[in-house]
């Protein structure tokens, strides 16, 4: 991209339309006539491609870094038209509807991302690899088992789509990678299955009430085939994000471990809650909740989580959580805001099945930034040591120095 000349006819405004086109594809948000838009904008040349696929690998939100106020933003500028053909035009003024629709607050935004991207001082872009190396550690994908009542395991990555189980009138399928259970009328046999992801796996499940679940890596939920009686309880270990379908006549309940409970009133949700983690971390995207443990209860509005630190008893309740840091893992990505290095590779470890040890004295600086949980690990790496760490690789060990 270094050396070529900014394209004659380069509009600000153009590209902030297509700043926010980029933004509505991350947030899944684009209507058809903003899909086209985009596509026209991608078709017009290799570098709006490849510019493309640099922003969404470093996702977005790259303004609330607290080193983004330094960044020289002519220079940003200048830089990214360079990164653009010769041909001029960005994007046709046909994109100015979708400005409108998109609102302000939005533009606004999509700006702060095109002119702060290039200079982050700890987020340069790798170009991804063509083709993985022999030592190269691949990112994660959706694996899991499914374990049915009478003890058959079922490997859902292997097997076709279509039906995989009968469990009394509940069918079991497999569609597009999403495991469905399908009730055909009333069933009064009730039998628990359990689905659960390795190191490196992550899957999508879809309850007999139709609830729809993600479960992250290293992670397991038991369930009923089918909800009979006055309630709904599942039981999770690790991380999932819920979308729970709305019944007041049977309200759902996630159990956790060590006693600790979710109350679910609403809808979507998100609960971290790994043994190897600090805290227990219930988050409400939409709805609402309640999070109990010995003795205490606490409910949520939208917007707001709910924290148990292990070995205490109290619940402390946060406000204005950044959900993109919540659900990033659910959308591919790791999003890293004042973590320890400690914590970003637990994540790490989750995601790519690798071992992690220390070797010297720990580093106490803290690290923010999004990175594609579709990188390979050594771009992960080489991402983190620009902030400052070194890392050695040996198999699937990785030692942090």
């Amino acid at each position: 991209m270094n050396g070529q000349k900014q394209p004659e006819g380069f509009e600000m405004e153009e590209s902030i339309q297509v700043a926010g086109l980029v933004v509505g594809h991350l947030r899944d948000e684009l209507t058809d006539a903003e899909k086209i838009l985009l596509e026209k904008w991608l078709s017009a040349s290799e570098a709006n491609k490849a510019l493309f696929d640099e922003l969404v690998s470093k996702a977005f939100h790259q303004a609330e870094l607290p080193f983004f106020f330094d960044i020289d933003t002519d220079k940003a500028w200048s830089r990214l038209a360079a990164a653009n053909d010769d041909t001029g035009l960005l994007v046709s003024y046909e994109a100015a509807a979708a400005k409108r629709r998109l609102g302000p607050w939005l533009w606004a935004a999509a700006a702060a991302v095109i002119t702060g991207f290039y200079l982050l001082k700890t987020l340069f872009f790798i170009p991804p690899t063509p083709q993985a190396s022999t030592h190269e550690i691949l990112p994660g994908d959706n694996r899991a088992t499914l374990t049915l009542s009478d003890g058959t395991v079922i490997p859902l990555s292997s097997v076709a789509d279509g039906g995989i189980a009968s469990q009394g009138n509940v069918t079991v399928v497999k569609l597009d990678g999403v495991v469905q259970y399908q009730p055909k009328g009333e069933s009064n046999e009730l039998v628990y299955n359990t689905i659960q992801t390795p190191k490196g796996g992550k899957y999508q499940l879809v309850l007999s009430d139709g609830t729809v679940v993600w479960l992250n890596a290293s992670s397991s939920l038991r369930f009923p085939n089918v909800f009979n009686g006055t309630d709904r309880n599942v039981e999770l270990k690790g991380e999932a994000f819920f979308e729970v379908s709305k019944n007041a006549k049977k309200p759902f309940k996630v159990k956790l471990e060590e006693g600790a409970e979710v109350d679910v009133y609403g809808t979507s949700f998100n609960i971290n809650a790994y043994q190897d983690e600090q805290m227990v971390r219930a988050t409400l995207i939409e709805g609402k909740i309640g999070l109990s443990a010995k003795g205490l209860k606490r409910d949520l509005v939208a917007g707001q989580q709910a924290r148990i630190m292990k070995g205490q008893s109290s619940i402390t309740v946060a406000d204005g959580v950044e959900m993109d840091e919540v659900v990033g893992w659910k959308n591919d990505l790791f999003v890293f805001k004042s973590l320890d290095i400690q914590s970003i590779m637990r994540q790490i470890s989750r995601w790519y099945d690798v071992e992690v040890v220390y070797a010297g004295e720990l580093s106490k600086e803290t690290f923010s930034g999004v990175v594609s949980a579709k990188s390979n690990l050594s771009q992960v790496l080489k991402i983190l040591e620009e902030g400052g760490v070194a890392f050695k690789i040996e198999g699937r060990k990785i030692i942090v120095k």
